[in-house]
């Protein structure tokens, strides 16, 4: 590799015939856009520039203009100069500066939001089946091989039987859980894929979704790790692709890999939950408004019933001893009087 150049060191490390002609198309679009004709010069401009990732979001847009492509294959595009400068030493910093990576899966991109709505709707063996997959981005070939067994360490190989890599898989404590529900009780997930395919076509049914075709937990994985900055050798190695040898076991042989993983998880969270700041999941804002508009609709018939009681203790003469119900301010607080007062006895509609 002495006469080699930094381009051609970095090309010879993509083992993938196709993925080679894809990076060098990407690399060779990046230095048309910047008039370079050198990966030395891609490495100076680098260096030079202070906000030199303003380069990469304006490359972004000529993309789409000066080459007609879409968003999603302009942003693939860009992915090899990232892998370049990475290569290099010097490596971008395009955190939420592009727009994600989606997956094409039947046309269809559900959301995270429509992923944790057929979660919520589906039994313990949907979930587990869901978190499994979200966990372990392998093909359907190699995910029926995972046994009980290998959920309950937490952290095990796999050889993918397509390509005949080793992968390094890690288990959440979230998938644990709920295998070792379906062991408490004596549940077992279908073992074909056939099998899968018919508990979550009906798991997608009843949340009001198109099917969830497997292949896009790999899709959405590897969206993730890009979006995230991630190392392609790291996301190659997560979902079973080829790298160099030494690359491989320098990470099979270490903890470096789960932090990565770990990341990549976080992003993907099944479960709906407020994101910390305040703001809620599009399923908790969906039942917040249903609660608001349900109190605007019955907060008059409360308002009136107050009076009627109020009125009864003026003819009674007891106006002053009468103990009335605060009219609450929360919708939720609303509801319950509401409730409370139509279980009175004497509800008059």
């Amino acid at each position: 590799m002495d006469n080699m150049t930094v381009e051609q060191e970095w090309m010879s490390q993509v083992l993938g015939k196709n993925t080679r002609v894809n990076y060098a198309r990407g690399l060779t679009y990046f230095k048309e856009f910047l008039g370079v004709t050198t990966g030395e010069q891609l490495i100076s401009l680098r260096d030079k520039e202070k906000h030199f990732e303003t380069r990469i979001i304006q490359f972004f847009t000529w993309l789409q203009e000066s080459k007609r492509v879409t968003a999603n294959s302009a942003r693939c595009l860009i992915i090899p100069v990232q892998s370049f400068y990475s290569y290099s030493g010097t490596p971008l910093k395009l955190k939420h500066k592009l727009p994600k990576l989606h997956g094409k899966v039947e046309c269809w991109k559900p959301s995270l939001e429509d992923l944790q709505k057929i979660y919520s709707l589906g039994d313990i063996s949907v979930k587990a089946w869901m978190a499994l997959s979200r966990d372990v981005p392998a093909r359907m070939g190699d995910m029926l091989r995972i046994t009980p067994k290998n959920v309950e360490s937490g952290e095990f190989q796999l050889l993918s039987a397509k390509e005949g890599i080793i992968g390094r898989c890690y288990v959440s404590e979230q998938t644990r859980t709920l295998f070792k529900q379906l062991e408490t009780a004596k549940i077992t997930l279908p073992r074909t894929q056939r099998g899968i395919d018919k508990l979550m076509s009906k798991a997608s049914k009843i949340a009001g979704l198109r099917r969830l075709n497997q292949h896009l937990w790999r899709k959405l994985f590897i969206s993730s790790a890009i979006n995230l900055g991630m190392s392609d050798v790291v996301w190659k190695i997560l979902t079973f692709k080829t790298v160099p040898i030494e690359q491989l076991t320098y990470y099979l042989d270490s903890s470096k890999l789960r932090p990565h993983w770990e990341k990549i998880v976080q992003t993907l969270q099944l479960e709906a939950k407020s994101n910390g700041n305040g703001k809620v999941t599009s399923l908790e804002e969906d039942s917040k408004l249903f609660a608001e508009a349900l109190w605007e609709l019955v907060k008059p018939v409360v308002e009136k019933k107050r009076l009627e009681k109020l009125m009864q203790g003026g003819q009674t003469g007891t106006i002053g001893l009468i103990e009335m119900e605060a009219m609450p301010s929360e919708p939720k607080e609303g509801l319950k009087l509401f409730l409370k007062l139509k279980k009175g006895g004497d509800w008059k509609r």
